[in-house]
């Protein structure tokens, strides 16, 4: 720090203008900067669909997508970076720190004589010797960084069934639309030939009503169907991190998927053993817990080993170079009893932790049960909905052979097909409901399979001491 007195017309012109260099003097654009920021965006998202999209995708494709492109996965991933480098951070407290400082004096009494100048320089070394709550606080560190590890692996599982979930949607909708195609192209087939019927005099004009009403009906369903299509097509290509004006096509979705086996007392304990959501509960149980003796450290001392070193160019200074090493210890004796409101409020936290994991445990029990009751309960509807629709076919069948004998007034056959196409409506929309609902089972249970690229490696176990 200089102390001598500069009366230099330009120091102002010079202090302002490095003040605007690091301050610096851009003007923000709002409406500039968002639309570089909008053409950018769309660029990366083109380029993603050209890396991404160039064929038909199966759920395998989706999910290897999804797994490095998804929003929340690459958030996850995040979270566990900064849970790292806080692991990093709370490592330093057993490592020395060492501080260096330097100044430069010059000063006159007059400026008609030789001014005065020295320097000086210093270096502080300190290194903790006894200090347990940095023990503890590392400690605790290193299991949030584990606990931020599951809690990415549980976020990929989690997107695995989302992207299963949107997949079988869309494909469940192409399917619909393939349907009604083919029942709007069979209801004016009907229609062309009722309307002959009815110019003939054979039927009334009510009868020929009804035809084009199923005509019409077929078509507006069929035009909600196809808008449906283009909401699902974009809450999946969302979900790979697409644009949702992305042109995608499905590949085949009939692959086989197989149930975990077991009665529901097997399920429940395999997934006791193994779910992501209660080895995040241990983790943060034992966090607590290095809290609670972290807590206690406050009432026992810490000691440190310093040393310092000094040194100055100033020819009035009685040693040029000085050393100071040692020994410091700190106790607090009293600071207001606050050390010990905090030794209770870990008490408290620990015991709060704990019952968050006795919570997750009863809701991860209560999830196996719901997800293997749903899935049972889809397996019976598909087969039910099935039965429903052959039923459905074979009354049309006889109705359409007797309307055209005149046996039975044409209405009933109208009626019977409606019957018909809307059996085959809800027997296409229940076709994947049990493969959804294995994926559901496969969540709850915490078994979900990440492709091998992402798979993490096996958890160690975790104790409480």
């Amino acid at each position: 720090m200089s102390m001598k007195t500069i009366s230099s017309p330009f120091h102002p012109v010079l202090l302002l203008a490095s003040l605007m260099l690091f301050t610096g003097c851009t003007r923000f654009e709002p409406a500039r900067v968002r639309r570089e920021q909008t053409a950018s965006f769309i660029s990366n998202l083109n380029a993603k669909a050209e890396a991404y999209v160039n064929q038909p995708l199966t759920l395998t494709d989706c999910i290897q997508i999804a797994m490095t492109n998804n929003y929340d996965v690459r958030r996850a991933d995040l979270d566990q970076e900064l849970a790292r480098i806080g692991r990093n951070v709370a490592f330093t407290a057993f490592l020395p720190n060492v501080a260096a400082s330097a100044g430069y004096n010059a000063y006159s009494k007059d400026p008609r004589l030789t001014s005065k100048e020295f320097g000086t320089a210093a270096i502080d070394i300190g290194m903790p010797i006894f200090m347990p709550s940095a023990w503890f606080l590392y400690a605790s560190a290193q299991h949030g960084y584990a606990a931020a590890g599951m809690a990415a692996h549980y976020t990929r599982q989690n997107i695995v069934l989302q992207t299963t979930l949107n997949y079988y949607n869309v494909a469940v909708q192409q399917e619909t639309i393939w349907a009604l195609e083919s029942q709007l192209e069979a209801a004016r087939e009907t229609a062309h030939r009722v309307e002959g019927l009815a110019t003939e005099g054979f039927i009334t004009q009510w009868e020929k009503d009804q035809a084009l009403y199923q005509v019409e009906a077929r078509e507006v369903e069929l035009t909600h169907a196809r808008r449906q299509l283009r909401i699902l097509r974009s809450e999946l290509l969302q979900g790979l991190g697409l644009s949702p004006f992305t042109h995608v096509e499905l590949a085949d979705a009939t692959d086989e998927t197989k149930r975990p086996g077991g009665t529901i007392e097997d399920l429940v304990l395999k997934a006791l053993e193994i779910h992501p959501q209660l080895s995040i509960a241990d983790r943060q149980v034992v966090m607590k817990e290095h809290a609670v003796r972290q807590a206690f450290c406050s009432f026992i001392p810490t000691v440190s080993l310093f040393a310092n070193h000094e040194w100055t160019g100033n020819d009035l200074a009685a040693h040029s170079a000085n050393w100071v090493a040692g020994f410091s210890g700190v106790w607090t004796l009293f600071d207001g009893l606050a050390n010990v409101a905090r030794y209770r409020a870990a008490k408290v936290e620990r015991r709060e932790a704990r019952l968050d994991r006795e919570n997750t445990f009863l809701s991860v029990i209560v999830g196996v049960i719901s997800a293997e009751a749903a899935l049972n309960n889809a397996i019976e509807s598909a087969r039910l909905y099935q039965r429903s629709y052959d039923v459905a076919a074979a009354k049309y069948a006889d109705y359409d052979a007797k309307a055209k004998e005149g046996v039975i007034p044409l209405s009933d056959a109208l009626d019977a097909r409606a019957d018909m196409d809307l059996a085959q409506v809800v027997l296409v929309k229940s076709r994947y409901q049990a493969k959804i609902a294995t994926a559901n089972l496969e969540l709850a249970m915490g078994i979900t399979l990440l492709p091998e690229a992402v798979a993490p490696s096996a958890e160690e176990p975790v104790s409480e001491e």
